[in-house]
């Protein structure tokens, strides 16, 4: 076998494979730089926009006050308002590691002012639909200070086990912190 050969046969494929992975490795890191700021902000808007909606009390967030001293697992952030009402917002994983995210509004009285969910994460039209107005709306007015059930009052939603558990525990997540709290 001659040098030639395998220059051709073996380095040089080996060496315009590395140079193109790094190429396209310091695009991916630029793009990314370019979009992570714009990602958070549009996260941060909703998450905002969807403490609002669930606090009747609160026309807009600016009015809110963060809260950062609890410690209930699974819950990822907590703003309260001058009233004493209070929103939670909490993940669990549901089906295929996916998140379902629940923010809870409670009144000053711990009653459950409002719910919201993002289980985008799940099976379309399955484990999805755990999101759907007319299944969360079991939810409102319920006492936040209890820890809830599937089957005790609350039904579970026939078909998406694994997305209804991560609902119900996070749920549970937003009760237990703002009983923490309050």
């Amino acid at each position: 076998m001659n040098k030639s050969t395998t220059w051709e046969s073996t380095v040089k494929p080996i060496l315009v494979l590395s140079v193109s992975a790094l190429v396209v490795s310091l695009l991916l890191a630029v793009i990314n730089s370019f979009t992570a700021p714009v990602i958070e902000a549009n996260e941060k808007a909703t998450t905002l926009a969807a403490y609002v909606e669930v606090m009747p009390s609160v026309s807009s967030a600016a009015d809110l006050e963060e809260v950062t001293d609890y410690t209930t697992p699974g819950v990822s952030g907590v703003v309260k308002y001058t009233d004493g009402s209070m929103a939670v917002k909490a993940g669990e994983s549901g089906f295929d590691g996916g998140i379902v995210t629940v923010i809870l509004g409670f009144d000053a009285n711990g009653t459950v002012t409002g719910i919201w969910v993002d289980a985008s994460t799940q099976t379309s039209g399955i484990g999805s639909n755990v999101a759907n107005a007319d299944y969360l709306a079991q939810f409102n007015g319920m006492d936040g200070t209890q820890n809830i059930t599937a089957g005790n009052g609350y039904d579970s939603y026939s078909g998406a086990t694994y997305s209804a558990d991560a609902l119900f525990a996070a749920i549970n997540d937003c009760i237990n912190c703002y009983n923490e709290l309050a």
